[in-house]
């Protein structure tokens, strides 16, 4: 695989999935937890991310047909739903998740793996990443993704004591807004496959 083709399958992916920017609410959704407890979360909730994740690959497509839905259709639903999580993040400061009433018996399913790790935009993502390249590359890049998301989570005190409030904020909203460009990309994309 080129290099420009790696990072055409790895960048979409590592810009929704978004590990430095959903790094805060990890930290202050496991605050409470021992380390021992963190990585047990930590562990379960990249986990589950990733088996959802590689189940999509080939049954997201199938479900769409299940549907009647075609790929453009999707397309320009998922890259609205990505612009509005986006765009969210980049006005209101607001995250598609909550952190109210979390208890550590759950968080490592939602919503640190499910919607933060592998949510809309990772799903979406992952369908349209299917009309160039191949399940075992897809899949290879997921994992990827989840592996440095979880080295990432793992030295998570380290890293928010370098980066800071601040500048976990400034990565957060670098990364939306690249989201948001993605997103058009996505609706562009769509709209001119339909009116061909």
């Amino acid at each position: 695989m080129a290099w420009t083709d790696f990072l055409s399958l790895f960048l979409p992916l590592f810009v929704a999935m978004d590990p430095l920017g959903i790094l805060p609410a990890f930290v202050q959704m496991t605050s409470n937890l021992s380390v021992q407890r963190r990585q047990k979360v930590l562990n379960g909730s990249i986990l589950l991310a990733g088996v959802v994740g590689i189940l999509f690959i080939p049954l997201g497509p199938r479900i769409l047909l299940a549907l009647g839905l075609k790929v453009g259709d999707f397309q320009i639903a998922g890259g609205l739903l990505v612009l509005v999580i986006a765009l969210r993040d980049i006005v209101w400061e607001q995250k598609m998740f909550s952190m109210d009433d979390s208890s550590d018996n759950s968080i490592g399913i939602v919503p640190i793996g499910i919607p933060l790790l592998v949510g809309p935009a990772v799903l979406a993502t992952l369908i349209l990443l299917r009309n160039r390249f191949i399940f075992w590359e897809i899949a290879g890049s997921l994992l990827l993704n989840l592996l440095i998301a979880w080295i990432i989570f793992r030295n998570a005190s380290y890293l928010m004591k370098f980066m800071g409030v601040t500048g976990s904020k400034a990565v957060s909203k670098l990364a939306a807004l690249l989201l948001s460009a993605y997103a058009v990309m996505m609706i562009r994309v769509a709209i001119t496959s339909i009116i061909k």
